[in-house]
């Protein structure tokens, strides 16, 4: 798997901790199909279980494979101006593949 961060996320998480947490959730939904999407925070999860150390440029990126799958590449961006925030996608898809 090869990370791919972009500048404006690097400042981001390093000004945020230094720290980038990457997992897959299924929004809570009625219906059993909904797919899964990645969340990316800088705060750590509740449950820190099965999340490995990725290599990075200059972030520290922990990631935790949903089912033992991983993407080719795994992006790291910020989304939104007025409060931005980092996001994650998996072969360039908030959905997981």
């Amino acid at each position: 798997m090869r990370v791919e961060v972009s500048g404006e996320a690097a400042a981001l998480v390093a000004g945020e901790g230094g720290t980038l947490w990457v997992w897959a959730s299924r929004p809570p939904m009625c219906c059993g199909g909904t797919p899964a999407v990645l969340r990316a925070s800088t705060a750590p999860p509740a449950d820190r279980s099965g999340f490995a150390r990725i290599p990075a440029d200059g972030v520290d990126v922990r990631f935790r494979p949903p089912g033992g799958r991983c993407p080719d590449v795994l992006q790291v961006d910020v989304h939104g101006r007025r409060r931005p925030r980092v996001e994650a996608y998996w072969d360039g898809c908030l959905i997981v593949m």
